[in-house]
């Protein structure tokens, strides 16, 4: 990565855009371009749409420790960032002999939704985003690691349900959750799409690798408040699973899409 432009480029119109690991900057252009054959996008949920990695990530270190299993909270990021509840789960299980399934969900997200009431926000300009889209006429939708109970207390909190209504595809939808391509593959089929029309925009390796063997194209995605002081290493392991670009502001991908 070239020295000095760690956090971006000044692309000439007051843009910054994120810097690839090539030392390319991505301009609206470069962005633009990714998109002339895309039909179809599909966001992943924490990290991408709303900013929930921070909260949810620190509410998983006390309910691990609670039942036993306690990880740091660069260990649980490390983990879990981008993965279902089974991972957790599973840790638990190994760690303590306990199979927790009956019990962590109600546990987790009684601590989690109560935190969301009144920290979760709108990652800042997806819904520049979402409208340029609409106004493209690219089709999109929701395609999370997250459970379906979760996903609809997101969308409440945050407002955003009324732009995917029902749109939104969960890893309870599939046996095999991310990292496996099984959920972008069901979500595109269902929505009519091969996933050579689609580009998935994500910002875990999880989500990254299972765009990338679903066939798909992959915007990876470091603006989120759990990679705030490390979007450069972040992205570097975004690019290392085979994101395409990566980008650490939306307005970026507002503006390229509007043009």
């Amino acid at each position: 990565m070239a020295p000095g432009n760690e956090h971006g480029n000044d692309t000439g119109n007051g843009t910054k855009t994120y810097i690839g690991e090539d030392a390319t900057p991505h301009t609206i252009a470069t962005v633009k371009k990714l998109f002339d054959r895309c039909a179809v996008v599909l966001f992943d949920c924490d990290g991408v749409l709303v900013n929930s990695e921070p909260i949810s990530l620190a509410t998983l270190v006390d309910v691990l420790a609670h039942f036993g299993a306690p990880l740091t909270l660069q260990e649980v990021s490390d983990r879990f960032t981008g993965r279902s509840s089974a991972a957790p789960i599973d840790h638990i299980l190994v760690e303590t002999g306990k199979d927790v399934r009956a019990e962590f969900k109600p546990f987790f997200y009684e601590k989690l939704f109560a935190r969301y009431d009144t920290e979760l926000t709108k990652i800042r300009e997806i819904d520049g985003v979402l409208d340029g889209l609409t106004k493209r006429k690219v089709a999109f939708c929701i395609s999370s690691s997250s459970s379906v109970e979760r996903l609809e207390k997101t969308m409440a909190v945050t407002g955003l349900g009324p732009w995917f209504e029902d749109r939104i595809y969960s890893a309870d939808f599939v046996k095999n959750g991310k990292p496996a391509p099984d959920l972008f593959l069901h979500a595109a089929a269902d929505m009519g799409y091969s996933p050579k029309q689609a580009i998935v925009i994500e910002d875990s390796v999880a989500g990254v690798t299972a765009a990338i063997a679903a066939g798909m194209k992959c915007i990876g995605f470091v603006g989120g408040g759990h990679y705030a002081g490390d979007e450069v290493a972040a992205a570097n392991r975004l690019y290392d699973a085979g994101a395409d670009m990566v980008l650490a502001d939306m307005s970026v991908l507002a503006k390229a899409i509007s043009v």
